[in-house]
């Protein structure tokens, strides 16, 4: 939050007439805006109100001036103007019945010294001022543009023009700390709440994966095992039928080749049955039951 606030009051100097009497050079000061510690004044692309209230007595010599000018420069650490505003203003009228009624009313506290014939002008420099980023102002010179005023006090005002989340935080600063600390809370919890999500529901999906895919690939090899057993046991009951036919009509030496030859497949084949069940963790008792089933159930007969 930057100053909603800045209050400078504005000490005009002039200079005398070489008789020592009235004024000879207008009016005017030289104001510091930069406080000790800050770097810059105004807060970047935020509108500002710049305006100086003055009291001025109502005396025959400021009822006589009529309208006057006066000037307010901003300027930056180098000296040079950043942005100058001029404004008119003059007392308000009163008639001299209106006076003369105004002090007999207030005679009593006029006379206590509670209440002054003086009157209060505010002159507006900017109602919409937005300092410049790359050069911003640290500084003002004001000055009155008439030699006869007379001035009984001037003060310097900046006020910030607050929107959005800044117009809220400075006019309700205790519910905008409400709402703030609830918005928080609910998006820390659903940042919360998401992330337990994210992990528990990946370890779901983990044991879940695991647990249905472990038994789906026991089944699919035990299954291709089985084919495989009932494939070769087809085979040779069809060799051994070929076989058998053979051997009515010709020699015990060719019988006995063929057997060879079939008791070399039959091993080779339930050797590799072997190999794959003990890759993948499979027992092998089934395939050497399934080789001494075949030995036992067709032996070797010699010549």
């Amino acid at each position: 939050m930057p100053p909603v606030s800045l209050t400078k009051p504005v000490n005009l100097q002039f200079k005398l007439c070489e008789d020592g009497i009235g004024m000879c050079s207008y009016p005017a000061d030289n104001i510091t805006l930069v406080q000790e510690g800050q770097t810059e004044v105004f807060a970047r692309g935020e509108s500002y109100t710049i305006k100086m209230e003055t009291v001025l007595p109502e005396s025959p010599i400021n009822k006589e001036l009529g309208m006057f000018m006066v000037k307010l420069q901003l300027f930056d650490k180098s000296g040079g103007t950043v942005s100058s505003s001029s404004r008119s203003i003059m007392l308000h009228y009163r008639s001299e019945l209106l006076r003369i009624m105004d002090t007999f009313v207030f005679s009593p506290l006029l006379l206590s010294g509670f209440v002054e014939q003086k009157q209060f002008l505010t002159v507006e420099f900017y109602n919409n001022y937005i300092d410049d980023s790359y050069n911003p102002a640290v500084g003002a010179y004001i000055e009155v543009q008439n030699k006869k005023i007379q001035i009984y006090t001037a003060t310097l005002k900046i006020y910030a023009h607050f929107t959005g989340l800044r117009y809220m935080l400075f006019h309700w600063p205790l519910l905008s700390a409400a709402i703030g600390t609830t918005l928080n809370m609910c998006l820390l919890s659903f940042i919360a709440l998401l992330s337990w999500y994210q992990i528990y529901y990946s370890r779901g999906n983990g044991n879940s994966n695991s647990v249905e895919y472990e038994p789906e690939t026991k089944s699919k090899d035990k299954s291709a095992m089985e084919e495989r057993r009932k494939n070769i046991r087809e085979m040779l009951a069809r060799e051994r039928k070929a076989t058998e036919a053979q051997m009515l009509g010709k020699s015990h030496s060719y019988p006995e080749q063929q057997y060879s030859t079939l008791e070399t497949m039959v091993s080779r084949e339930v050797s590799e049955d072997t190999e794959e069940s003990l890759i993948s963790g499979k027992n092998t008792e089934g395939s050497e039951s399934d080789s001494t089933f075949l030995r036992h159930r067709h032996p070797v007969t010699s010549s």
